[in-house]
């Protein structure tokens, strides 16, 4: 079981990328890369249940939890979170790494995986249909996928100042969380570990750069993400929850989707639990013996029992 973690960043041109890593440097690296206004924090549970034969490192991606933000002003894109996880793999100096991530991240692990092929070695998927889903502008015309994303951003610019300079309790700052998402308030309050910041009078600030909220996602079909997912796919795993809380149409989306790509990436294994969106902070333990099974089996024995 590892228990002791260690805190650590890496350097980057805007300001500095927060790790925290379990275990011995010398063994194989799993990176893992948290999901939409989430931290490193989220994978404190299920990291206590994984082997210990493994290196895993959890970063906050830049504007969240104890990472600099990118520099104010424009909009931010997945591709500039893409490039704060490859400087993280160049600080590790690995050829191969295993990529484990929740929600977004997935998405930013395929198209990570397209871009510098063959160094991710296995992929854990953390419910992956509603990122997969809602990532593809298939119903929208680009002008939409623009007013979404530029008009909404630059025309409500004031309210992210407004936003950074927000004060809350401590109970405040849970119960945002325990509304919000569903968790409770011993599970918010492990979120919510890298982000509080004190600011005296027993009040706090949040350190999510609050423009993260409107991270543009890459304007793709459901043909071009299918396209990106299964080319050079590496092994997966996928831990996929019961309740899908987007709407209709989406859910019917990430369903297909997954059914695709079952049939076009060699070994695609899909693990169904009961719970929502946070499954791997409020049940790890339900499926981490699947992940455990995965990441200690090579690729032959996954592929002699399709």
């Amino acid at each position: 079981m590892l228990r002791k973690s260690e805190e650590w960043c890496v350097e980057a041109i805007w300001g500095k990328i927060a790790c925290v890593s379990w275990g011995d440097p010398g063994n194989s690296p799993v990176l893992m890369v948290h999901g939409h206004m989430d931290t490193a924090a989220t994978f404190i549970p299920i990291v206590q249940h994984l082997p210990d034969n493994y290196y895993y490192v959890a970063i906050d991606l830049p504007g969240h939890g104890k990472s600099d933000p990118f520099p104010v002003g424009p909009l931010v894109s997945q591709a500039h979170h893409m490039m704060a996880i490859h400087l993280v793999i160049q600080h590790l100096k690995c050829d191969a790494f295993v990529y484990m991530a929740h929600s977004s991240g997935v998405i930013i692990g395929i198209l990570y995986n397209y871009i510098f092929p063959h160094r991710i070695s296995k992929m854990v998927n953390l419910d992956p249909p509603p990122p997969l889903s809602v990532s593809c502008f298939q119903d929208y015309s680009p002008d939409i996928w623009y007013q979404y994303f530029y008009d909404d951003y630059y025309e409500n610019y004031s309210r992210w100042e407004v936003e950074r300079s927000k004060e809350y309790t401590y109970e405040q700052a849970i119960n945002l969380l325990v509304r919000s998402r569903k968790l409770s308030k011993e599970q918010s309050a492990l979120v919510l570990s890298r982000t509080l910041v004190p600011v005296g009078n027993g009040k706090y600030r949040l350190s999510w750069e609050p423009s993260m909220k409107k991270v543009v996602a890459m304007p793709l079909t459901e043909e071009m993400i299918i396209k990106m997912a299964t080319t050079n796919a590496p092994p997966m795993i996928n831990i996929v929850a019961s309740i899908d809380e987007t709407i209709d149409t989406l859910k019917e989306r990430g369903d297909r989707i997954m059914k695709i790509l079952q049939v076009s990436i060699p070994v695609f294994i899909v693990v169904n639990v009961t719970g929502t969106h946070d499954i791997h902070i409020t049940k790890p333990e339900e499926f981490v013996d699947k992940i455990n099974d995965f990441l200690n089996s090579d690729k032959t024995k996954f592929l002699a029992k399709l």
